[in-house]
């Protein structure tokens, strides 16, 4: 007697035991519940060690930005030139500086007090608000309108070249989450709701109500997903215990997974909010794959006890190696170096172990009580006709019609894949009914210039206001001004610009960097305001370049930050000061899309490779993990044709759902695989051992991928771009790794006849076969 065989009759002989230590054991786990916590930061969406987001945190510690939004006050009639509407952004800015945790020198606005304007009186320069107090009379707002025409720094920023939005800038320093900030900024409108004026909010806290949104969807997605599997399972098995007992694995597994969550501080954001779903399918098709050899051996033995121990000692083996393999996979995302996927990663593989442990507990114990069902599932109908197609092509001329389909759906799959684009705006993945997505639209209506990139000037105290450095700022602007993406920029060269232009009207140049390092020294005393915290430190040693741009698309911002640092290195900073490139949040975007999407294929060969040594060791046979990684290597590449064919691109979302689909659909092939090994074993007859393999196992796969399959299908109906490609692409993969482990991994089996199923004979050679297969 085997010791699985031990534990399994130890389990069953002490059922009533084993399910009161897994209720107890639940309910301790299931207290982590409580301890769950939501977090919707950004930052946490953002490999940590990537160049762009370091530089842009280092920014950020000086100068905020991260947490910037962009508010757009349009009158719904008229233009902004009016008392009214000047009244309202005076009123609006006045209470964003309240606003707890605001930096108050990034509040831009017309009414802002960093706003400056400066005029020549007497000699020297006079530094004032822009708009101190609400223009009443038509002259004193022509006034006003001439300030902000005259200066490049403000026109078309403070007001929209079309004259039909304020803009008004809140940035915050970091502290509250990102859903607190998107509550405060809206709150900025409140008091105008009955004013014939409209606000719109962008920028990445607004971003927050998308991820709350989504997590209600799936919230209330999980019930209809637990509805969809079970019914395909009752429809499958045709008894209840086969679609009762899955579930019940699928919903302990769920409650299982939240609860280590909760005690181990994993909290729940846009990433990991759809791991219940998940974990849902997972668990009920491990149960489902037990529960399909349960009843095998029910209907052989006839006897309930036996048959749960039979079963569990032959699954038990395959089902903990591909339990252990999609968690392996899964885990391996903490290492991926980026907070929320790594959260991800570790949330699944939660789940993931504790169906498998509860396959091997709760299961054995349960069945053992619970009287065997008196109604299989059904041994004809459409399945049974698949599974005849499949054993027909594979036994025909030693499965060629398998290869050539292969062979041609690969191909087309390859052509497909040259055919990918990837990055792309990320607005696509925000519903086009959405508040974020609605606002935006409407404020690039007027203003296109809400993505920000940032370059950073570091040096000694004092640096960033000598003339060189003025100088260096004001040709990288002009430079990075010749690109159709910069919609404009910002620096303390423009602050020094205007300073010049004021107090020297005549010069030959008045807006630029005078050549007199003392004049620019006399500028900056006698100009200096809380406009030049904006762009410079108190010490004078860091300045800031800001620009503006039209799109988020990492295929443009990429080139623009190549270009950059080209222009850079052929036109170096003066001694003693270098240049940080680049932060803001184009940057930051292009950070993510490079790290995650390329990332998550290396991510991929990781989750093959592990899926490779667990089957290896399981099987034992360093060939045999070769085989079970084969169909999933060609459902990857049939999904990357997929992606091609449909001009969906690969980007964070799709490549995501693709590294999903690789560990997920690895089963598969570990349980026919060991199926067939078994029956081999057991026959002598290819064709006999590969008809009972395709009827047992082949059976469960396919009812598995099924329900598996229409549980992940619930998302694809959601407005939700990542949702969708979710419930889109996880049906299809499950669809071709299912087929794939049925069809092209048992063809290469018999033909090249591994010594790991057929043992170390004269049979195991590749070029005889033992038997004739049908021709």
């Amino acid at each position: 007697m085997s010791r699985l065989e031990r534990y399994t009759r130890f389990v069953t002989n002490h059922r009533w035991a084993v399910l009161l230590a897994v209720v107890a054991a639940t309910l301790a786990v299931a207290a982590g519940i409580s301890r769950l916590r939501t977090d919707f930061n950004v930052e946490n969406s953002l490999p940590a060690n990537h160049p762009f987001v370091e530089i842009d945190r280092t920014i950020r510690k000086e100068f905020g930005g991260r947490k910037t939004v962009i508010v757009a006050i349009v009158p719904r009639e008229g233009d902004v030139w009016n008392p009214a509407v000047l009244a309202i952004v005076r009123e609006a800015t006045l209470a964003a500086l309240r606003l707890p945790g605001v930096i108050a020198q990034n509040v831009v606005s017309l009414a802002a007090p960093g706003v400056r304007y400066v005029e020549e009186s007497g000699g020297s320069i006079k530094v004032d608000y822009l708009m101190r107090d609400v223009p009443k009379t038509p002259e004193e707002i022509q006034k006003l309108r001439a300030r902000v025409e005259e200066d490049p720094q403000t026109k078309g920023m403070l007001v929209t070249p079309d004259q039909r939005a304020a803009i008004l800038i809140v940035d915050f320093w970091e502290g509250p989450t990102i859903a607190e900030l998107a509550d405060r900024v809206q709150s900025l409108a409140v008091p105008f709701k009955d004013k014939p004026v409209d606000f719109y909010f962008a920028g990445e806290p607004m971003m927050a109500l998308m991820d709350v949104a989504q997590s209600a969807y799936v919230a209330k997605s999980i019930p209809v997903t637990f509805l969809v599997i079970g019914l395909v399972l009752l429809i499958s098995f045709r008894n209840l215990q086969g679609m009762f007992v899955p579930m019940l694995t699928a919903m302990l597994s769920t409650i299982w997974g939240l609860g280590l969550m909760g005690w181990t501080g994993v909290a729940i954001d846009s990433w990991n909010v759809a791991v219940p779903i998940l974990v849902i399918a997972i668990a009920s098709g491990h149960s489902a794959q037990m529960l399909k050899r349960y009843a095998e051996e029910v209907a052989k033995s006839h006897d309930n006890r036996a048959a749960v121990v039979e079963s569990t000692v032959k699954m038990g083996p395959v089902m903990v190696a591909a339990g252990m393999t999609a968690t392996l996979g899964f885990a391996s995302l903490a290492l991926f170096g980026v907070p929320s996927i790594a959260n991800f990663g570790l949330s699944c593989a939660y789940g993931i172990a504790s169906a498998v442990v509860l396959e091997m507990t709760f299961i054995p114990a349960l069945r053992a009580i619970l009287p065997a069902p008196k109604r299989m599932a059904p041994t004809d109908g459409p399945t049974q006709r698949l599974l005849a197609s499949l054993e027909h092509g594979i036994l025909r001329s030693r499965g060629r019609p398998v290869l050539i389909g292969t062979a041609v759906a690969l191909g087309l799959a390859l052509v497909g894949a040259a055919r990918i684009h990837t990055f792309g705006s990320t607005r696509i993945y925000m519903p086009e009914d959405s508040v974020p997505r609605i606002h935006l639209e409407e404020i690039e209506k007027h203003f296109p210039g809400t993505v920000t990139l940032t370059i950073l000037y570091e040096g000694e105290p004092a640096s960033v206001k000598q003339v060189a450095v003025l100088q260096h700022m004001a040709a990288l602007q002009a430079e990075l001004e010749k690109n159709p993406l910069v919609l404009r920029t910002a620096s303390l060269a423009d602050l020094v610009k205007t300073l010049h232009k004021t107090f020297n009207p005549d010069a030959p140049v008045p807006y630029s960097i005078p050549n007199d390092q003392e004049l620019v020294a006399q500028l900056m005393f006698l100009g200096e305001s809380p406009a030049f915290e904006r762009f410079t430190d108190r010490a004078q040693g860091k300045g800031l370049v800001m620009a503006y741009l039209r799109d988020d698309d990492s295929a443009l911002v990429g080139p623009l930050v190549e270009h950059v640092q080209a222009w850079l290195a052929a036109h170096p900073p003066p001694a003693g000061t270098h240049v940080l490139v680049a932060g803001g949040a184009g940057p930051t975007i292009l950070a993510v899309q490079e790290h995650t999407t390329y990332g998550k294929l290396v991510n991929m060969l990781v989750v093959l490779t592990a899926i490779y040594l667990v089957a290896s060791i399981v099987l034992r046979s360093a060939a045999s993990g070769l085989y079970v990684i084969c169909p999933i290597v060609v459902s990857v590449v049939l999904l990357f044709g997929y992606l091609g064919w449909r001009g969906i691109r690969l980007d964070m979302g799709s490549s995501t759902v693709i590294a999903m689909a690789a560990g997920v659909g690895a089963d598969y092939a570990i349980y026919f695989l060991y199926r067939l090994r078994e029956e081999r074993a057991r026959r002598g007859s290819d064709a006999e051992a590969l008809g009972t393999a395709l009827q047992t196992s082949g059976r469960a796969v396919i009812f598995v991928a099924t329900s598996i399959g229409a549980g992940f299908a619930v998302m694809g109906f959601s407005k939700f771009r990542g949702l969708n490609l979710f419930g889109t692409l996880m049906p299809l993969a499950m669809v071709m790794s299912c087929l794939a482990a049925l069809s092209i991994m048992p063809v290469l089996v018999l033909r090249l006849r591994p010594k790991f199923v057929f043992g170390d004979t004269e049979e195991s050679a590749p070029t005889r076969v033992s038997e004739k297969l049908a021709g």
